[in-house]
Formats: C-alpha cells, sequence, structure tokens
C-alpha cells in the first residue's frame, strides 16, 4: 500500500490514506499517497506520522521536493511541489504527493483514467491522445503500463474491496473482455464503496481511484 487516510473515517492519526498500509515491500517506492494533503502536512508538522517501515518512528517535516507542472484535463495545468518526510528513527525520506496526482508522470489521474476508459470503450491511443490533447507515444505508455500490470491490479483493487467491508453483490463477476477492463471494474467497484462508506462526493472519484490502486501500479518500471 502507499500510505494511510482518514478524512475517510477521521481518525486522529490517520488524515491523509489508510491507518492499516504498509509500504515495506521492494516494488513500492518512498512516495506516500494521501487524498488530503493538507490534513497530512498538518499532521507532519505536529509530528503526528508513524514511519510505515520501521513503525517505531514519526515522521518529520524534511524540505520540499521537486517542483514541477502536471496537466488536467480539458488543457489546465498545475504547479505542484511536494512536500518530504524523514523519519526520525530509520531516516527513510518519503515524498508526499496528492493521489490525484501519479507519481512519476507528467499527468493526473484524471487524465490518464479517462485514457483508460475510452481504450476500454475501443479507442486506439492515437485518439485518445488527440481527444485528450497529449502525445500518442505518452498514452501508449500509459496504456501499455496498465495491461501489463492489470492482474495485480485487480487483485489489489479486490483487496481493498474486501478491507472496506464490500457487501453484496460484492465484486463484479461479469467479465468485462480484458484483464485490464477487469481491473478497472474491479477498480471502480472499489471506488464506489468508498464514497458510500466514507461519504465523499463525486469529485473525489479520481483522487480514490488513485489512491485505491491506479496510481500505484501506473508507476514506470525502474530503469534497470
Amino acid at each position: 500500500m502507499l500510505q494511510h487516510e482518514c478524512p475517510l473515517a477521521r481518525q486522529p492519526r490517520c488524515r491523509g490514506g489508510w491507518a492499516r498500509d504498509r509500504d515495506d515491500r521492494e516494488d513500492l517506492p518512498a512516495v506516500l499517497l494521501c487524498l488530503d494533503a493538507g490534513a497530512v502536512a498538518a499532521d507532519l508538522a505536529a509530528g503526528t506520522l508513524a514511519c510505515l517501515s520501521c513503525q517505531a518512528g514519526q515522521l518529520a517535516p524534511w524540505g520540499y521536493g521537486r517542483e514541477r507542472p502536471v496537466r488536467l484535463r480539458s488543457g489546465r495545468t498545475t504547479r505542484l511541489r511536494p512536500r518530504r518526510a524523514r523519519c526520525r528513527s530509520c531516516h527513510r525520506t518519503r515524498i508526499i504527493l496528492p493521489s490525484w496526482c501519479a507519481p512519476r508522470r507528467a499527468d493526473g489521474i484524471e487524465v490518464i483514467g479517462a485514457a483508460a476508459g475510452l481504450a476500454m470503450a475501443g479507442a486506439g491511443h492515437r485518439p485518445i491522445a488527440a481527444a485528450l490533447g497529449v502525445p500518442a507515444a505518452t498514452v501508449r505508455g500509459w496504456l501499455r503500463r496498465l495491461r501489463g500490470r492489470a492482474e495485480p491490479l485487480r487483485q489489489h483493487a479486490i483487496g481493498e474491496l474486501n478491507w472496506l467491508g464490500f457487501y453484496p453483490p460484492g465484486p463484479p463477476s461479469e467479465p468485462a473482455g480484458s484483464p485490464l477492463g477487469d481491473a478497472l471494474n474491479a477498480l471502480s467497484a472499489a471506488v464506489d464503496c468508498a464514497r458510500r462508506n466514507f461519504g465523499h462526493g463525486p469529485e473525489m472519484t479520481w483522487p480514490l481511484a488513485g489512491r485505491l490502486g491506479l496510481a500505484r501500479f501506473l508507476m514506470p518500471a525502474p530503469a534497470s
């Protein structure tokens, strides 16, 4: 998992992600994704964020990452300067990102998610790129990455559903016609469940999608 939340549950020590999260696996970078970056920044300043690796230390402010532009829908662009944090015990450093932002990607989750949806509807990467105003090679790279990790994404989303307490009718049972379609259906179910459980509005759809797995599985493969 990628970090801890609770503008969902509003618990005192977990206002930015899921309280159960650990990120000590080798496939995860030193990135903490959060739904409410402002709440996490306040908790970081107050010294109430626990380190998810050593589970013993507290995270402290450690400056900022490099500022960069992030493309959004409708031709909009925003600039993001993410906070950094460092554990007082194990000294591991981390970047704190809002979950609408995909780590190591120049486009927001809302753009990449829209591209995935258009692909599932049968559009090719060039028409998708033209519709979204991004380079065709960029769209091709997103779709290749997601298709290559479709089954892990589906399993991850099903795990989130189980943790969120998804009740009947349960996760999607009808095949979508492709592994990526199955993965996106499971992710959509997890987002709907989180919105229902915690009262989030439609504006949180893409941040929740990022937080529940899309951002993690979009990350580029490490350089060899």
